[in-house]
Parts: structure tokens; sequence; C-alpha cells
């Protein structure tokens, strides 16, 4: 009675569980097999391949088909039994799915589950360098701007600037972009190959007689008379009348309401009694 129970219960296991090989399908006497769904993979979605990315290819059930590879410079990536398939241009999801049909139409597996991960980006990517929390390489697994690049990797640290210089792929030179006005050129588009630097931030300088003298952040529109109130403005001794400005290594003629400019150096004087 016992031994019929365990049959039972065996035979129970082995329906739900199913057939986990078939006969071979193809002249190289192949077994064809049956695999279960994969984990989700973690690549970046939108991601598209190109030559020199690092791919990690698993097949499920299948670790003798398993593989880290890279995309070759014809752009295709070779498998085992599968031969060289197109991989540039496509998505991590598009090539699973190519290399499931090689494998089912080949007569290799039944069903089988197939997921590609970028384990290494090469091929298009944007640089991101300078005063920045997250400096490094950023993959274009969707469309960037250059605010977005640039919120991606933290945005600009309290010592770095509120503008960036992207240095296009193209060769077209650098260009300094304000991110105090979007419109001007932080949403306009990366493309593969393009750098971004975010250099220092740019210094206004207050000396002479004023109450905490120094070098201060520069502000796009600040004006002297705000320049002047970072330092805490001026001593009783200090005159707001006679004013100093040093730009450029040459001395220059302003009033406290005029604008200043990246590094001008502001000398408040002593009063005249």
């Amino acid at each position: 009675m016992k031994a019929e129970t365990l049959a039972k219960s065996l035979s129970a296991l082995l329906m739900i569980a199913g057939p986990v090989t078939a006969t071979a399908q193809n002249s190289t006497g192949a077994a064809a097999m049956t695999a279960a769904v994969p984990p989700p993979s973690t690549a970046s979605a939108g991601y598209q391949l190109g030559p020199n990315d690092e791919l990690k290819i698993s097949v499920f059930g299948q670790p003798d088909l398993s593989t880290t590879t890279r995309i070759k410079e014809d752009g295709t990536v070779v498998l085992a039994l599968v031969g060289p398939l197109t991989a540039k241009g496509k998505t991590t999801s598009q090539l699973a799915q190519d290399i499931e049909a090689g494998y089912a139409s080949g007569g290799y597996l039944t069903k089988p589950s197939v997921s590609v991960e970028v384990s290494n980006y090469v091929s298009r990517f944007v640089t991101v360098l300078g005063n920045v929390p997250q400096a490094g390489n950023y993959p274009l697994d969707r469309d960037y701007t250059v605010a977005s690049m640039l919120a991606k990797a933290g945005g600009s640290t309290k010592d770095g600037a509120n503008a960036v210089i992207l240095t296009p792929a193209d060769g077209s030179g650098p260009v300094r972009i304000s991110l105090a006005d979007m419109a001007a050129g932080a949403m306009r588009p990366l493309k593969a190959g393009d750098t971004l630097f975010v250099p220092p931030a740019e210094k206004v300088y207050v000396y002479g007689q004023v109450q905490q003298p120094g070098a201060f952040s520069y502000v796009p529109g600040q004006s002297f008379r705000q320049a002047l109130a970072l330092a805490g403005g001026p001593t009783l001794a200090g005159s707001t009348k006679r004013i100093k400005v040093r730009r450029e290594g040459k001395e220059i003629q302003a009033n406290l309401d005029d604008p200043v400019k990246p590094e001008d150096v502001l000398i408040i004087r002593e009063k005249l009694f």
C-alpha cells in the first residue's frame, strides 16, 4: 500500500514538472530541451547595442550555452550552435528574442529562455567630468539632454560652476552652456562620445574696507552691490562711493549697480575725512 502511494506521488510530481528532454530534431543530434523563465534582466531596456559592448548572455537551464562576449566590429555576436547574429542597433530584449529564435528554429531547444545584459558599455556613452559628485561614463540608454545627464551625475557640486562645457564628439569644438538658462543649451540633446565638464565655480573677489573680505561664487546677473553684501558690507571706515574694480589686469570705472563679471576684484576704499 505504501509503495502504491509513493508511486502515485512520484507520478504527480513528474506531471507537474513536465518533460525536460526531447528527441533530437536536427542532423547534429543535439537534444531539444525545455527551459523555464529566467529572472528579469537588469540591463537598460532602451540602450542600443554597438561594437565592443560586452554582453552577458544567459540561457536559462543551459550553463554550457551561457557566455560573456563582446560585439564584433561588424556588429555581430557569435554564439555556440546558432552562429553569428546581428546585435548592432538592437536592444538587449530584441537580441534575446533573436537568440531564442535561433535555438528554437535550429531544433536545439524548445521554448528557450534567454536574458542579455550589458556588462560593459563601450559603444554608446557620454563622459561626465569635473565638479560633479559622480563623474564617469554614462550609457545612452535613452534620450538625454545636457541638463538631464548632469542630473544623473548628481549635478554641480558646491565648488562647481553654474555652467558646463560640452565637447561634442563630432569635433565641432567646446561650447559653454549656462545651467541657469535652460533655453540657451541645457536642453540640447547629447550624442554618443560627447563629453560634459563642470569647471570650478567662477569667483568674484571683494577686498578693502569690508567686514568679511574674500572670494565669493559668481552668479550671472550679480551686481557689485550684491557682491559687497556677500562680504558683509563696508566697515565704518569704508566708502561705497570710493570703489575700485580690477578686471583682466586693468582698473575700470564702475558703480555699485553695474554687473559683475567673473574674476572681478572689487576694492572698497577708505572714506575721505
